[in-house]
């Protein structure tokens, strides 16, 4: 994936969507946006990876995060991994980076 230098996990796809690179931590005491893994953004959700469960929270986090609908995010490669693509329709590539880019701790 080849992003921005400071968002290396977001890039943009077709028809206005934007490709979000993540990593998964299931089964998390809290679920958010728990930092960066490798070129990816580590997403924590405290669902196991059982019949679905974690990729289900996963869109539903990002959805809350980015303010936008359910159906406006879906997992497109990595179903049974923890490494996935995810698309994010009607929303910049701007605004999906400063919804979601970790701060760095002080």
């Amino acid at each position: 994936m080849t992003g921005n230098a400071g968002t290396p996990w977001l890039r943009a796809g077709q028809d206005g969507a934007c490709l979000l690179s993540i990593w998964v931590q299931p089964g998390a005491r809290r679920s958010g946006v728990a930092g960066l893994h490798d070129d990816a953004l580590k997403i924590a959700v405290r669902e196991k990876a059982i019949d679905g469960g974690a990729n289900r929270a996963v869109c539903a986090l990002l959805a809350e995060l980015l303010g936008v609908a359910q159906s406006d995010v879906s997992i497109l490669r990595g179903h049974r991994s923890r490494r996935k693509q995810v698309v994010v329709s009607g929303l910049t590539e701007s605004v999906v980076s400063a919804r979601l880019t970790p701060i760095p701790p002080a």
